[in-house]
């Protein structure tokens, strides 16, 4: 509860406080903490990796809601991930991908798709999580 407090008074909060969330939060608090996040990576005070690992913890509430995210937030993370997307990071694709399905991001999922055609020098385990993730959610961005 405390981490609430803290993200609502502007207090950016770490790691730890954001895994600590309770697993249900209403939907305006969690915008309000995608925006806070978006914010601080934008301005360089959060690492890539920190980044990262925010907003899975984000995001895996945000499913609980049942709800998409808010159009705004959704474009900006979208145009955000599909800028951020590299085929070099097993660790970071897997993160990705995870994000981009999850927060049906369009744009990077066509991003995903024209990396495997436009790069013939991806590593096989990569290369399989990217196909397999393709296959397995092609449906819903058509």
């Amino acid at each position: 509860m405390s981490a609430l407090i803290d993200q609502e008074r502007g207090v950016n909060m770490n790691i730890k406080q954001y895994e600590e969330l309770s697993d249900r939060l209403p939907n305006q608090t969690l915008h309000k903490m995608f925006e806070d996040v978006l914010r601080q990576f934008k301005r360089a005070t959060l690492s890539k990796e920190d980044f990262f690992e925010i907003l899975i913890e984000l995001m895996n509430r945000q499913v609980y809601t049942y709800e998409a995210l808010a159009p705004h937030i959704q474009n900006e993370l979208d145009d955000l991930i599909s800028r951020l997307w590299n085929v070099d990071n097993y660790s970071e694709i897997d993160i990705m991908l995870s994000l981009i399905i999850n927060l049906s991001l369009e744009k990077s999922f066509s991003q995903v798709k024209l990396s495997i055609a436009n790069n013939l020098n991806i590593p096989a385990d990569i290369l399989e999580e990217i196909q397999g993730a393709i296959e397995e959610h092609q449906c819903k961005y058509h």
